[in-house]
């Protein structure tokens, strides 16, 4: 028996160090393009946007069970189009929505509708916003990098924080293994990243007051995407990313704070 239960310890050990090893050579393949996408701006960093956009259809087609007959799935049609309109005209993209989700309405099966809009809605907001923050005249490379700094920031402190500290669960029926220390960790380490970017003059001051607010938004919108997948009973999104899961699991803190952070910019806060 204790000759069973070392074998399975060693294997356990095993898948998570492999696990461990595939997160880290991830990382280091995507950030580095993350990067060079937001410093060249303009036709690359929209392509990117909209490539991950229309994967995240996919993955939340998968995720809510959304069966497509047809070759493409509308969600991934629509998701594609106003990102497109959006990019190249803005007010086009903004004037196109309705048409956009009647043509959902239509296309979508009549138990799913309301899925595929809620799907819409939660990939193209947060894709408008990123592609909106970039925009800005003069600042968009620098308000782009502050604003996932202090999204990475705020998922590392709330990781590190939970497992070292412990303490009262954040939510247990969404997510068993958040706890409030480690959100509270995470707001944190938001603030000290802000902190630090504005000290060596790469941040804006204003970033200080509104960072907690980002720092809030990206822990809701990780709850909010793992209270989807509890719902439909999905571990990950897909397997799109290696040691990661899928880009819907990697970007779930960006989904409420982007356009968060694109109202601030756009009221003059930032």
């Amino acid at each position: 028996m204790a000759l069973v239960t070392w074998r399975y310890q060693v294997k356990v050990e095993a898948l998570l160090r492999k696990e461990v090893a595939l997160r880290v050579l991830s990382a280091v393949v995507m950030i580095p393009l993350a990067l060079s996408s937001f410093y060249m701006g303009g036709v690359v960093f929209q392509c990117v946007v909209l490539a991950l956009a229309c994967v995240m259809a996919l993955e939340w087609s998968s995720v809510a069970s959304i069966q497509q007959q047809r070759p493409v799935s509308p969600l991934v049609f629509s998701v594609t189009l106003i990102l497109a309109l959006y990019s190249s005209q803005w007010d086009v993209g903004i004037l196109s929505w309705p048409f956009i989700l009647g043509f959902l309405l239509i296309s979508s099966p009549p138990n799913r509708r309301f899925v595929m809009l809620m799907g819409f809605c939660y990939i193209t907001v947060p894709a408008m916003g990123l592609i909106s923050i970039r925009n800005v005249e003069g600042e968009g490379f620098l308000l782009l990098v502050n604003f996932f700094l202090i999204v990475w920031a705020t998922d590392i402190g709330a990781y590190v924080g939970g497992k070292c500290i412990g303490g009262p669960r954040l939510w247990v029926r969404v997510s068993p293994h958040k706890t409030k220390s480690g959100a509270l960790s995470g707001v944190i380490s938001a603030m000290i990243i802000s902190g630090i970017m504005y000290s060596v003059g790469y941040g804006f001051w204003t970033l200080l007051v509104w960072s907690p607010m980002i720092a809030i938004a990206a822990i809701c919108g990780d709850l909010l995407e793992s209270f989807f997948k509890r719902f439909y009973g999905q571990k990950d999104a897909s397997t799109f990313i290696p040691g990661h899961g899928g880009v819907l699991d990697r970007v779930d803190g960006v989904v409420l704070a982007a356009p968060l952070m694109w109202l601030l910019v756009k009221i003059g806060a930032l």
